[in-house]
Order: C-alpha cells, then structure tokens, then sequence
C-alpha cells in the first residue's frame, strides 16, 4: 500500500531533524535543491550544500547552483576533489577519485556528522553502482529512505515554490522560464534581506507569496509589513502572507 506524501515528507523531516548536522551533495537539480531546502529548514546553520566542481560539470550550472543556493539561504561550498582546493594545508587530502569519499573527508573537516545525496526511489534500478559506491562511503541518501519518487519530488517542491521545480533532470528545455523565475526569487531574497530577514524561506505561486520566518523575524516583518508589502507588490505578487516557521 502506497504512503500518502504528506506522510513521506514528514518521515523525512524526521529522518533530517535526528542529524547533528549536514552536508549535502548540491548540483543545483530539483532533487538536491528540495533536499537542501529542507535540510535547512530542520537543521539551519548546520546544514551545508557543497557543489563537487569538475570538468564534465557545465559553467552554467554551477552559476545556477550558487544563485539556488544563495535563494535557500544555505551556505555554499564549491569544491574540486582533483585539486582539493578546500584543504588549504589543513587536515588529510579529500583528493578521491570518489567523490563520495571526497564529500565524506570534507564533512570531517567541516565537522559536519553526515553526508547526504539526493537520489530518490526512481534512481534504485538506474543508478545501483554509484549507490554502492555512495553507501561504502557512508553517504545517505533521505529522500530515497523516505521512499520518495521523483514525481512526488517535483510535486513538494511546487509546493514549497521551489524555482526550479519542473526543471528537467538533463538541464534541457523550460531553462527560460525556470531562470526567470530564479531572477524573481532572487529579488524576493534581496528585498527580505534588505528588511532584517535573512534565515525567511518563501514560498511563490503565480501571484501569491507565503514569508515564513522564525519567532525574532516575525516580529520585525510584522512592525515593517507595511514595507514589506510595498517590495512584494513591486515585484508582482498581489497576496503576501507571513506565517511562523516551524
């Protein structure tokens, strides 16, 4: 019998709330994307997306990456197992040929208890050796614990107004559309930075934005909702909501 998403995406913060902290193998997709927003949103400061940068790994995403990231809020690491340019003399070399165990030495120097992926329950048949490799590593992979599949991913993460939520895995097609949307997301960040608001997640559907925040912004979006408001509207949304964030 199939368990209800709902059910699914709260197994997984569960799943997440147990870690001490994270880092999470970020390429900039809708998997790892949802996966670092609620790494986030569960673990805060202790969670980590780190892009492995390499030559097969296009200019243009990693731009995509670190603009997705700078969006969740999330601390960015950008990092080259080849060169391990992270190192910088501190601590063993994390130069892997296996960039799982590349992550996983990284982790330990970051301080960081766990090492995440995104792969799902559609990647099981498709992907067997790189899971093998991932879990030799140690490397977990939550969404795929939770039984997630990729159409329930890109269904939570509409939900979550994630803006690359129908992008293609291959990068290809709806790119227009997904880059606005990431330009609008961008301004919305810039705007709640600009009003004291930095930690706020958002949530964006056509005209409608959801601000969440945690207790210490809700009190100063409330006494500058006036202005917050004003930003919203100028960027296009004509229902603004505030709500606490769990």
């Amino acid at each position: 019998m199939e368990v209800p998403l709902k059910e699914k995406l709260e197994d997984l913060r569960r799943r997440i709330r147990k870690l001490d902290s994270a880092l999470i193998a970020f390429s900039g997709g809708v998997d790892s994307t949802f996966l670092t927003r609620i790494c986030r949103e569960e673990l805060g400061e202790k969670a980590v997306a780190v892009t492995a940068q390499s030559s097969t790994y296009p200019h243009s995403e990693l731009i995509m990456a670190k603009r997705i990231a700078k969006i969740l809020g999330v601390r960015h690491v950008v990092y080259d197992p080849a060169t391990d340019e992270h190192s910088h003399g501190k601590g063993p070399s994390c130069n892997s040929a296996n960039v799982y165990s590349s992550l996983k030495c990284l982790a330990m120097r970051m301080k960081l208890k766990s090492v995440l992926d995104a792969s799902h329950r559609d990647d099981l048949s498709e992907r067997r050796k790189r899971f093998i490799a991932a879990k030799s590593a140690g490397v977990r992979s939550p969404l795929l614990e939770s039984q997630l599949t990729k159409a329930e991913i890109r269904v939570l993460a509409k939900e979550l107004g994630l803006p690359n939520w129908d992008r293609p895995a291959s990068g290809c097609g709806r790119v227009a559309r997904t880059r606005s949307r990431l330009s609008k997301a961008l301004l919305v960040k810039k705007a709640l930075d600009s009003l004291g608001a930095k930690g706020a997640c958002v949530r964006m559907s056509g005209k409608k934005i959801i601000v969440m925040a945690t207790s210490r912004e809700m009190g100063m979006l409330v006494r500058k909702f006036d202005l917050m408001h004003r930003k919203m509207r100028a960027l296009g949304f004509t229902e603004i909501l505030l709500r606490p964030r769990s």
